[in-house]
């Protein structure tokens, strides 16, 4: 693929645009993992949230929100979907009884199980012939990102409610004092 430079004067290069070749890439991976989802009866938000639930559970849906990035109701009705398929569970939090906890049911544990290893592949695939170093810089750079345009929770509100939802998440991680954004930097330099 040959590097151009970007368009200027009013003219917009898609190809060298960072949003754009972010989505593509995005829906191309999601392309390729939704033969596996199909099978399993599971759509991407679905798979999303059983696998962060993966990562840890019990979560509430602000929890489960803030680690999916996803808007509250749209995750809830999700959920709800998840719950009629038999693949996640409430049950009522220990600390605060008005919220309610989610956990996979033994079928989403087994479902995770069995579309993980699926969903290496894919990644796997796309990554074929990138060294480990440009994936480092790359992961990296997404990081940078991420922290970049998430707006600081001293700023004016965002009107986009995914920003609304970036902007909580990097609330909760400052209040708990983590980075909500990993920023992680190798002690080599690049």
């Amino acid at each position: 693929m040959s590097q151009r430079t970007p368009a200027t004067k009013g003219r917009y290069d898609l190809e060298n645009s960072i949003g754009y070749l972010l989505n593509r890439a995005a829906a191309l991976i999601a392309a390729r993992f939704d033969d596996d989802l199909k099978q399993g009866g599971v759509s991407l938000q679905a798979w999303r949230i059983l696998a962060a639930l993966s990562q840890s559970e019990p979560q509430s849906l602000s929890e489960l929100a803030n680690h999916t990035g996803s808007e509250l109701s749209y995750l809830s009705r999700s959920v709800v979907q998840l719950e009629k398929q038999g693949l996640v569970e409430r049950s009522q939090s220990m600390l605060d009884k008005r919220a309610s906890q989610l956990v996979r049911t033994p079928t989403g544990r087994a479902l995770v199980d069995e579309l993980a290893p699926k969903a290496r592949h894919v990644e796997r695939l796309s990554l074929k012939d990138i060294s480990a170093e440009d994936l480092h810089v790359t992961l990296r750079t997404l990081r940078e990102v991420c922290h970049n345009l998430i707006p600081h929770p001293d700023a004016p509100s965002a009107v986009n409610r995914k920003l609304t939802i970036a902007r909580r998440v990097k609330q909760n991680a400052l209040a708990q004092g983590e980075e909500p954004t990993p920023r992680r930097r190798s002690a080599t330099k690049n």
